[in-house]
């Protein structure tokens, strides 16, 4: 079946016949032909940062289509719909093809349409905004071929462009790339913002110099590709120089009167660059560093008696922002920060609570504990202190109470809310993440002390502080901690919970009646309904106006999900938000890849109706999903399959279907007809949000923790 598959891949990238021979050869060092370098590509060369065409990012693609790498980008690419795929950050694919409509019918879409005007002599356009440059092939492949050859023996090569003068004020800024990058696409977009391409004028304009380390044809050719049209100072390509010695040397070089660093992996929010250089105009900044699992890697360094330790190591972010805005510290950790040219980082520094980027742990740091005077009084600001342990120490919390809003007193316990999700950017698109953060805030409210645990936290190093382990049990088991109290709440794929994950957990909830009955009788074990909820301060109705149209937000999944692809297919128009949608429905119903979580209420709120389905294992054993909470919450209207009371839940403000006909003919219909008036939506609203709000839901959870202890 690998075989076959790896056929069938060869066979589509051949007929699209775009394989760049001169490009491949400088990859390989040596003469290949077309069929030997498309074999090449899908044995393994796909992995490893090989890539056929230089106009063809194979990171860029990979992150929107084959999940991680299931499958070679180029294949993905050419097996989809191709009008809206971006495939480099050094020109626009979806604006190529809508400026020339008939490159989508190329057999390899824009991308060969572009590459065979490059061949003709044409020329095509590079770059984005007001930076648009039309380049020609020799451009295109001297720059590619010196790229990609350069990464094949790991030589240096320096690309600069013209001086720039920023003034004493200015920002120099220092992009580091590593090789192996899960998306240097972004990274160089957002280099070339820095330097202001895509604006009208350069009067913000950054120097930026673009350093890469470790080889990746791929990367370093995109990079070589960008000064072509982006006002990059330097693009290098630094051998086998380590991150810190390129931003050692680049420092030097700097003629800015601030540095802004971004180093090598770096996950960051968007805006979180801007922000440090902003904020270096006041002395050294750095965020708050998160490790691969998720946990503080380091929230600056503090000095004492000749030791340096990493301050809040191994505890959650949230622990962090507990400790205020703004965290003085010694000296900065990490490679991504800014500071004055005139500092070295080193004389003392700020870390920004509210920003964080992930990047990978450097083990030649002192780690330390933090049993420093200084680091014990920030520390003391979060309820925190250490102790001795073994050789070394820990950290502890002492006990206390607080007071509810009933006057009650209750303990304040820690909590640790652990998630199937991935850490850092990639856990963003995950309901999992964002409902465990609302629930983090309903506890937090209610006097708890609360982090979040992304999957690889699973056994934070700091889990012996946690009083109680609350997981939610998404696609994937996660066992307890050894210490302290759990508690399981499932939420969704009931069809793989064993009996003995059950039992290992204090008290077990589950977010349908109909399976907590079932099963507590058949395990052995007590479990209590517990439905899914929605954060009442978020969704809420603004009385914006009603659309007419279907709005479906989500992801494919990978499978052709009837509820979302069928309406389409029978010509009812349906706005699909969501990744992973272009092998099943037309790019003219995806409105974006992607929703904020902070605009869903509005979108949920304008629909005509948000469409919502289950997995079969949830609709089989009456788990109703979390999406219905949240849109009638916010006023809107829902439309979904049926699951075993749910119509009955939510009064009206949701109509369920068993057949897929019946969904058809109830979107051809008067949709309006089906639903009530606003004035008893409202009301429904209203007692959705009084019901079964993250509020609720907390007090629950906290009432049952409290019977434990």
């Amino acid at each position: 079946m690998v075989a076959g598959d790896r056929i069938w891949w060869a066979r589509a990238i051949a007929r699209a016949d775009i394989v760049d021979l001169g490009y491949v050869e400088a990859q390989l060092g040596r003469r290949v032909t077309a069929g030997e370098a498309i074999l090449r590509y899908v044995l393994s060369g796909y992995r490893t940062g090989m890539s056929l065409n230089p106009l063809f990012c194979e990171q860029t693609v990979t992150r929107v289509l084959t999940d991680d790498g299931r499958v070679p980008a180029l294949y993905a690419y050419l097996v989809n719909d191709r009008a809206a795929v971006e495939v480099s950050p050094n020109w626009d694919a979806p604006a190529y093809a809508r400026a020339n409509p008939s490159a989508l019918e190329d057999p390899a879409g824009p991308l060969g349409a572009a590459w065979r005007a490059l061949q003709a002599g044409y020329g095509m356009p590079f770059g984005r905004g007001e930076r648009t440059r039309i380049v020609g092939r020799s451009d295109v492949s001297a720059l590619a071929a010196r790229g990609a050859s350069a990464s094949a023996k790991r030589a240096a090569l320096v690309l600069e462009g013209e001086p720039r003068d920023v003034g004493a004020d200015g920002l120099t800024a220092v992009v580091v790339i590593a090789g192996d990058e899960r998306d240097p696409g972004a990274v160089l977009r957002q280099a070339a913002v820095l330097a202001g391409a895509g604006s009208a004028g350069d009067s913000d304009a950054a120097e930026v110099l673009v350093e890469v380390v470790g080889p990746s044809a791929t990367v370093w050719t995109q990079a070589a590709l960008m000064a072509l049209w982006a006002p990059l100072r330097i693009v290098r390509f630094s051998g086998r120089r380590t991150a810190a010695e390129v931003v050692e040397t680049a420092a030097g070089e700097a003629t800015g009167g601030r540095l802004l660093v971004r180093g090598p992996h770096a996950e960051t929010a968007i805006g979180t660059l801007p922000r440090l250089a902003e904020a270096a105009r006041g002395g050294a900044v750095a965020p708050v560093w998160l490790g691969p699992d998720g946990t503080v890697a380091a929230a600056g360094v503090v000095v004492e008696d000749g030791s340096r330790s990493r301050l809040l190591v191994g505890l959650g972010v949230e622990d962090a922002r507990r400790v205020g805005p703004v965290v003085e510290v010694d000296e900065i950790a990490g490679l991504t920060y800014a500071r004055p040219l005139t500092s070295t980082g080193s004389g003392g520094a700020s870390i920004l609570t509210d920003l964080t980027v992930v990047a990978p742990v450097d083990h030649t740091a002192e780690r330390g504990l933090r049993g420093t005077r200084r680091g014990e009084t920030i520390l003391d600001r979060i309820g925190l202190a250490t102790v001795p342990h073994g050789s070394g120490v820990r950290y502890s919390r002492p006990s206390r109470t607080v007071a509810l809003a009933d006057g009650t007193r209750v303990p304040s316990l820690r909590w640790a809310i652990k998630t199937a999700s991935p850490a850092g950017a990639a856990g963003e698109s995950w309901g999992d993440t964002h409902f465990a953060r609302g629930l983090a805030a309903a506890l937090t409210r209610l006097g708890q002390e609360v982090v979040v645990d992304a999957r690889p936290a699973l056994d934070r190093e700091t889990s012996y502080l946690d009083d109680v382990s609350l997981v939610l049990r998404g696609p994937h088991r996660l066992d307890p901690p050894a210490g302290g109290r759990s508690i399981l709440w499932v939420i969704s794929h009931p069809d793989e919970i064993t009996d003995d994950e059950l039992r290992g957990f204090d008290r077990v909830f589950a977010a349908s009646e109909p399976w907590a009955a079932a099963r507590a009788e058949s395990s052995g074990v007590h479990i209590a309904p517990l439905f899914q909820c929605t954060d009442a301060r978020r969704f809420a109705p603004t009385g914006a106006a009603r659309g007419s149209r279907a709005v479906f937000v989500g992801t494919a999944r990978g499978i052709v999900r009837p509820s979302v692809v069928e309406p389409i297919k029978a010509g009812i128009p349906v706005d699909v938000y969501g990744p992973d949608w272009r092998a099943f429905i037309p790019a003219s119903s995806i409105v974006k890849t992607g929703v904020p979580n902070s605009e869903l209420p509005a979108v949920y709120e304008s629909a005509g109706v948000v469409l919502n389905d289950h997995w079969p294992a949830m609709q089989r054993n009456g788990f109703i999903a979390n999406r219905p909470f949240d849109v009638i919450a916010a006023g809107g209207r829902v439309i979904s399959d049926h699951v075993e009371g749910i119509d009955e839940l939510f009064e009206g403000a949701l109509r369920s279907y068993r057949t897929i006909p019946e969904l058809i003919e109830m979107l051809r219909g008067d949709v309006d007809a089906l639903f009530p008036q606003d004035e008893e939506l409202n009301r429904i609203s209203e007692l959705v949000r009084g019901r079964d709000s993250f509020d609720v839901r907390a007090r629950q959870l906290l009432d049952s923790a409290l019977e434990l202890r």
